[in-house]
């Protein structure tokens, strides 16, 4: 028997506990690494993660097994992100093609407006300078 067999036979005999702390470390590691919640939250999400990373090493019988798993869990989150980042970025799923798409329909809705509204009524609130102010820079990806 292998050692990654012995790894695999692990997860077999994993507790209740061990399993939610699994859960809790993989939703905290996801939390702190994403842009979800804000600074503060998540630097509570990184403690909470190692704290229930840690946890789970303590309360698993080999503390390598544990360690080990720990490591794949990281690495099958990593492998996820970056398959997903790398799909948005062939389809052309960015931020700055959104942004600019949405300035553009923006300005054909403003012009549109203008062209059949009386003239005592003012333009749509929503106009394409208004839009760039909220959405911020467009050369963030």
């Amino acid at each position: 028997m292998s050692v990654l067999d012995d790894v695999l036979n692990s997860l077999q005999a994993m507790s209740q506990v061990q399993l939610l702390l699994a859960f809790v470390a993989c939703t905290g590691y996801v939390l702190a690494q994403g842009s979800l919640i804000d600074g503060k939250g998540r630097r509570i999400a990184w403690a909470c993660a190692l704290s229930a990373t840690l946890g789970f090493g303590l309360e698993s019988t080999e503390w390598m097994y544990a360690a080990m798993l720990v490591s794949f869990a990281i690495a099958g989150l990593g492998l996820f992100v970056a398959s997903a980042w790398l799909l948005s970025r062939a389809l052309g799923f960015s931020q700055p093609r959104a942004v600019a798409e949405a300035v553009e329909f923006a300005t054909t809705v403003e012009s549109a407006e203008s062209e059949f509204a009386p003239a005592h009524v003012q333009a749509s609130p929503l106009s394409a300078r208004t839009l760039t102010q909220h959405t911020g820079p467009a050369h963030l990806v």
